[in-house]
């Protein structure tokens, strides 16, 4: 999931972005993470892991697999200020 800005995605002086990893869940969620599903674009359920920001190279970023709704975007900055103290 990517959480940089729309100007950092636009702008041709930045090659990265950031972003949160997300992996299909297995067993029970951890106190950082946000549950994630099929109105998310994710075919299973999915954990969210908010206690980590990832570079991403905005080069290799290839497929959409949708956009994470506006509730679950909620959680998930609620809990990335929890995580990060914000």
């Amino acid at each position: 999931m990517i959480v940089s800005g729309q100007e950092r995605l636009d702008s041709d002086r930045h090659s990265q972005v950031n972003g949160l990893a997300c992996f299909t869940l297995r067993g029970s969620l951890f106190k950082t993470d946000v549950q994630l599903n099929g109105a998310d674009g994710f075919q299973a359920p999915a954990a969210c892991q908010c206690d980590l920001l990832y570079f991403l190279d905005k080069g290799k970023l290839h497929s959409n697999l949708g956009q994470v709704s506006w509730e679950r975007q909620q959680q998930i900055k609620g809990k990335l200020r929890e995580v990060f103290r914000l």
